[in-house]
């Protein structure tokens, strides 16, 4: 797996450096209460700001094509290409980071936290572990306003895989156990803008 490293990506956050990037693709969502969809998403992680952190936007889109005609063997930007967008379902905005206060671990994982917002009333602290391509991460708090889904506990597996992100989002929400909500593939698209110097404001 080769990797960039951004320029404007600090080194404590070199562990996140595969990450850097845009990124198409998209797979299947379901629930209990929510029928097998298809759906595209659209995921970008950069360090325009310079700080000692990479921020993160995703957006998931419903397809307007079945599930069925998602091929979970094709790379991620094959799927992206064969759906069409019917309507935005999903959309949160957030930042990751190495922990800077973890210490060293015997088998060379580091820590990671984050936190997420979205626009339907909840916030999210997450923690875990990245390792090389692999990341495993879970809530550790969340936050939600009176109208937000009752969205209780999550977790999220990915990694680098023939050069493409792989990923898992489980959840327990609704009253229902934890069990997998998202589960997708995405291409890297090689985006310059996301090592750019951040806008100077003065």
């Amino acid at each position: 797996m080769a990797i960039r490293l951004p320029e404007n990506l600090a080194p404590e956050n070199y562990p996140l450096g595969w990450l850097i990037d845009t990124w198409h693709g998209g797979g299947i969502l379901e629930y209990d209460n929510i029928e097998p969809a298809a759906y595209l998403h659209e995921l970008t992680i950069d360090a325009v700001d310079a700080g000692p952190f990479v921020r993160f936007v995703s957006r998931v889109w419903l397809a307007n094509e079945s599930a069925g005609a998602v091929d979970k063997e094709a790379p991620g930007q094959v799927t992206y290409d064969s759906l069409t967008k019917e309507r935005l379902w999903q959309t949160e905005t957030g930042y990751l980071r190495v922990n800077p206060e973890a210490q060293a671990r015997e088998d060379g994982a580091v820590e990671l936290e984050a936190t997420v917002a979205s626009p339907t009333g909840t916030s999210q602290l997450w923690v875990g572990l990245i390792s090389g391509p692999r990341m495993h991460m879970v809530t550790d708090t969340i936050i939600r306003s009176g109208a937000a889904a009752d969205l209780q506990a999550a977790k999220f597996v990915g990694g680098n895989v023939a050069s493409d992100f792989f990923y898992a989002y489980d959840m327990e929400a609704f009253g229902y156990e934890m069990r997998s909500y998202l589960a997708g593939r995405l291409s890297r698209q090689f985006d310059d803008d996301v090592d750019a110097p951040a806008a100077n404001s003065s």
